[in-house]
C-alpha cells in the first residue's frame, strides 16, 4: 500500500519570509549557474493546443499562505525562473499576482511539491508566438524528487525520462480527462538541481473559473490517467482515488473568487469544446466537392456500425489481435493487409468512448476512393479489461 501523506509547511509571517528570501536572493554564490547546467536544461514547448482564445480578463490572486521551511529546501519560484533565465517571470515571482504555496504530497517512491504560481500579461521573457497581444498566462513552479533523498537523473543523462509525470491545471465541473494542460495550456519547461526536478508549467490564465475549484495534479506517465483521479459528475469535483497505487497529487489553488468571469470561462469552454468536437457543418464546410465514387462510399460508410459491420465487410483474420492496455492507458498494436495497407499505431483509451461489449469503428479508408478498396480498422471492449483489434474490408465476391 502507498504512502500518501500531505503536509504543509509551518506558517511563518510575511515580513519574516521577505527576509529570508531576500538573504538568499543576496547569496548567488549558494546556487551558482555554470553554463554546462544553463546547456542541460530541458525546455518543453508544446504550442499547438492553445485553445483558449484571449478573452481572459484582468484578475488578481489572491494572497496565499507564505512559508518559510520550504524556500530553505527548495528554489523559490523567482530563483527557479532564473534558472531558466526568465528574468521577467522571476519578478512576476515576486509580485502581488503571484502565490506562494509550498505544499508537499509524499508518496513511497516520489515527493511532489507546489511551491507557487503567477499570472498576468507579458510577465516572461519567453512568449508563446500564437499569443495574442494582452493574453495573460499562469505560471505554476513544481518539484519532483524521490522521497528516500537519492538524486532525480539530471536532464543530461541517459536515466532522465525514464519515469515520467504528467502535471496538468484541471477546474471543477470540467472533465480532467477534456480539459487539461493539452487543451488549456501551452506545455513546460524543466530543469534538475541538486538532485531535484523541477517543472514550470505555463497555461491560460484560468482565474476567470475562480468561482470553482482549480487544481493541479501530478500523476505518472505522459497523459490523464482516468484511473488515478475521480471526477464526480454531480457536483463537478474532483478527487485523489484512494485506490490507486501509484502517484496521484492534487493541490487547490487559493484564488479570490472575485476572480471568476462567467462569461470568459463559457467562451473558454465553448471554444476548447468546438475544437474537439468539430460540428458536421464545421467539418464539410472546407472540403471540396465530392465525386459520385466518393458520394457513394460515404453513403454506405453511414450505415455501418459496430454491432452491423459484419453483414457489410469481412474480417480479415489476420489483423485480429487481443490488447491489453499498458499502465498510461495506451493500446500498441500492428496490422498490414495483402494490399499493403496497415499501420503501427499507439491509442490512448482515455480518448475513446468504448463500453464492455462494444465495437467501434476506428476511423476508415478507400484505396483509390471506391467501396472496393474500403478498409475498416475497429476496437472491442471485451468486458475484462482487454480489447480486440480487428480491419475489415470490402467482400471480393
Amino acid at each position: 500500500m502507498k504512502k500518501n501523506m500531505s503536509d504543509k509547511f509551518p506558517e511563518v509571517s510575511a515580513k519574516v519570509h521577505r527576509a529570508v528570501l531576500d538573504t538568499l536572493d543576496a547569496l548567488p554564490s549558494l546556487n551558482p549557474i555554470t553554463e554546462n547546467e544553463k546547456e542541460n536544461k530541458a525546455m518543453f514547448k508544446n504550442r499547438k493546443n492553445r485553445y483558449a482564445a484571449a478573452v481572459i480578463g484582468a484578475a488578481v490572486l489572491a494572497a496565499g499562505s507564505i512559508t518559510g521551511y520550504a524556500a530553505l529546501k527548495y528554489l523559490t519560484p523567482s530563483q527557479a525562473a532564473l534558472e531558466l533565465d526568465d528574468n521577467k517571470l522571476a519578478k512576476a515571482f515576486e509580485g502581488e499576482n503571484a502565490i506562494l504555496i509550498n505544499e508537499t504530497q509524499k508518496y513511497d517512491d516520489y515527493t511532489i511539491s507546489l511551491l507557487g504560481v503567477a499570472s498576468g500579461a507579458d510577465i516572461s521573457d519567453y512568449i508563446s508566438p500564437d499569443a495574442a497581444l494582452g493574453d495573460k498566462t499562469m505560471y505554476a513552479v513544481l518539484t519532483m524528487e524521490k522521497t528516500d533523498g537519492a538524486p532525480m537523473p539530471d536532464t543530461s543523462s541517459d536515466e532522465y525520462g525514464s519515469y515520467t509525470f504528467f502535471a496538468s491545471p484541471y477546474i471543477q465541473g470540467l472533465a480532467p480527462k477534456d480539459f487539461n494542460i493539452y487543451t488549456l495550456g501551452t506545455g513546460y519547461s524543466e530543469f534538475v538541481k541538486d538532485g531535484v526536478q523541477y517543472r514550470l508549467l505555463e497555461f491560460d490564465d484560468i482565474s476567470i473559473f475562480a468561482d470553482r475549484t482549480i487544481y493541479i495534479g501530478v500523476s505518472e506517465g505522459m497523459s490523464y490517467d482516468i484511473s488515478a483521479y475521480i471526477f464526480d459528475d454531480t457536483t463537478g469535483e474532483i478527487s485523489k482515488n484512494p485506490d490507486y497505487s501509484g502517484i496521484n497529487a492534487l493541490f487547490t489553488l487559493p484564488i479570490d473568487k472575485s476572480c471568476a468571469d462567467e462569461k470568459a470561462a463559457q467562451e473558454c469552454i465553448d471554444k476548447i469544446n468546438a475544437e474537439m468536437h468539430p460540428s458536421e457543418s464545421d467539418k464539410h464546410s472546407s472540403q471540396p466537392e465530392m465525386t459520385d465514387e466518393e458520394n457513394e462510399l460515404d453513403a454506405f460508410m453511414s450505415q455501418i456500425t459496430g454491432e452491423n459491420i459484419g453483414e457489410y465487410l469481412e474480417r480479415v483474420e489476420s489483423t485480429v489481435q487481443t490488447l491489453t492496455p499498458d499502465k498510461d492507458n495506451y493500446l500498441e498494436y500492428s496490422w498490414e493487409l495483402e494490399s499493403g495497407a496497415g499501420g503501427n499505431e499507439r491509442l490512448l483509451l482515455d480518448w475513446i468512448d468504448i463500453a464492455p461489449g462494444e465495437t467501434k469503428l476506428l476511423g476508415w479508408s478507400s484505396s483509390g476512393g471506391t467501396i472496393e478498396g474500403l478498409c475498416v480498422p475497429t476496437l472491442t471492449d471485451n468486458g475484462d479489461g482487454t480489447y480486440t483489434f480487428a480491419a475489415y474490408i470490402y467482400g471480393q465476391d
